[in-house]
């Protein structure tokens, strides 16, 4: 049964009529005695005895709309929580993180965002760009760097300019490039820029796996290293030179993309993220 017919079944109690109940219900008589028609069948009891001046409820009636009632009741109950629910902002959010991202600007956003929607509970994946391309069905949003991801609904989050940098007391004779782990994309990008700049030589490769530790060992003066604007915001310019990665007089730059699905970007906990970071 419907709750539409619940409550029909309740306006006839209070009512006493089907003309009193036809008219709170702002139907015609012959409908409603349909209708009333209609849940007898399905309950297959009679729920009323009818005449001239009073309906009188049956036993089997005043059980059936004592559950009317009680269902009724519930329904308003439950549309209230669920109402109250998509006001507070609540639910999971699940979040691919670039580890770049991750490390220099995921901790303020989380920050912000659980002080202001302490019901959503965070689930976090931090690690390279590429995966996420490959696995952004797994998450509510991904947030990656480097090529915009395709079949999703991305905006730009930000744009960092690519600097070589380099300490100035560097102790090492030979030049070595320090190169974190990064997507294909960065390191053609980077690779492209050291072809096309000759005067910019390096010996040997050191690979490292995290940003961090490819910055200190930059500032060890072990060698130099090609960086993010977001990654170097803590050295300064009294310690390390700073090369702008330029081609034809235009900063060569990477992108940082904020991604979501059509399905997830209808949830409020995702919405609220994007409207936080806006």
């Amino acid at each position: 049964m419907k709750i539409e017919d619940y409550q029909l079944l309740v306006a006839l109690k209070q009512a006493g009529t089907i003309r009193g109940a036809a008219e709170k219900l702002l139907i015609s008589q012959p409908a409603l005695s349909q209708r009333l028609k209609q849940v007898e069948q399905h309950w297959e009891e009679t729920l009323f005895i009818r005449s001239h001046k009073k309906l009188a409820l049956t036993p089997s009636g005043e059980m059936i709309i004592d559950f009317a009632e009680k269902t009724i009741k519930e329904e308003k109950e439950l549309r209230e929580r669920v109402e109250s629910m998509s006001k507070e902002i609540s639910g999971t959010l699940s979040l691919g993180v670039s580890s770049v991202v991750g490390q220099y600007m995921l901790p303020d956003l989380l920050q912000t965002y659980i002080t202001r929607y302490p019901q959503v509970k965070i689930e976090l994946q931090t690690g390279l760009s590429e995966v996420f391309r490959q696995t952004s069905e797994q998450f509510h949003l991904c947030i990656i760097r480097g090529e915009k991801p395709k079949n999703l609904i991305c905006q730009v989050l930000r744009e960092d300019k690519l600097y070589l940098v380099e300490k100035k007391d560097r102790v090492q004779k030979e030049k070595s490039l320090i190169a974190f782990q990064s997507d294909y994309t960065f390191e053609t990008t980077v690779n492209n820029w050291f072809a096309q700049h000759p005067s910019f030589t390096y010996s040997t490769v050191i690979k490292v796996d995290q940003i961090e530790t490819c910055k200190q060992l930059v500032a060890k003066g072990i060698g130099f290293a090609v960086l993010p604007e977001i990654a170097i915001g803590d050295l300064s310019t009294t310690a390390y030179h700073f090369y702008p990665l330029m081609t034809d007089k235009i900063y060569i730059t990477r992108k940082t993309w904020m991604c979501t699905n059509e399905t997830a970007n209808q949830l409020p906990q995702v919405q609220a993220f994007i409207d936080m970071i806006k």
